[in-house]
Formats: C-alpha cells, sequence, structure tokens
C-alpha cells in the first residue's frame, strides 16, 4: 500500500512524498519517492530523473557551490516521517 502526503512551499512550489511499506526476506522495509510541482505548473515531475529540472533548476545551483542532489535538498528527515506514520496508522494491524 502506497501513501501521498503533499507539502506546499512558501515558494509556491508543492512537494509530494510518496511511501510504501513493503516485505522482503521477512523484514519489513520503507520506501519513499518525492516529486516536484512547480508554480504554475499541473505537472508533477521527479527532480533527480527530469532533464529540463536538473538542466535548469540543479545546474546553476551545482555552480554556485552545491555538491549533490539529495532528499535533503527537498524535504525534511520529519516530513518524511510523517507521511509514514500517516500510511501506518491507515495500514496498521488492530486486536479485536
Amino acid at each position: 500500500m502506497t501513501h501521498e502526503k503533499i507539502y506546499k512551499r512558501k515558494d509556491g512550489t508543492s512537494v509530494k512524498i510518496s511511501v510504501w511499506l513493503y516485505v522482503h526476506q521477512n523484514k519489513s522495509n520503507w520506501g519513499y519517492l518525492i516529486f516536484i510541482k512547480e508554480p504554475d505548473s499541473d505537472r508533477w515531475l521527479d527532480p533527480f530523473s527530469d532533464r529540463d529540472y536538473i538542466l535548469r533548476i540543479m545546474n546553476p545551483k551545482f555552480k554556485e557551490g552545491l555538491k549533490a542532489d539529495t532528499f535533503e535538498n527537498y524535504v525534511s528527515a520529519d516530513e518524511i516521517l510523517k507521511a509514514k506514520l500517516e500510511l501506518w496508522q491507515m495500514i496498521k494491524p488492530t486486536i479485536s
């Protein structure tokens, strides 16, 4: 099961966190992706693979001293945790 949480930034950009919980070899694991929607756009894009976004937004930041593009450039650990907890509330087992 997946869950999506959207955060709105001061500059009008929206950030969508898509989280999921899965089981692999009897271990539960969390996965997540992030997507960006720029102001005045209807399109969600992956900031790590969308060529136009990388050329337009990220390359200039690298020239200004940014060393690497990471999830932390878009969302905080707390925002990811909140999305995970919302999913957990929806799927957690209950004892009857």
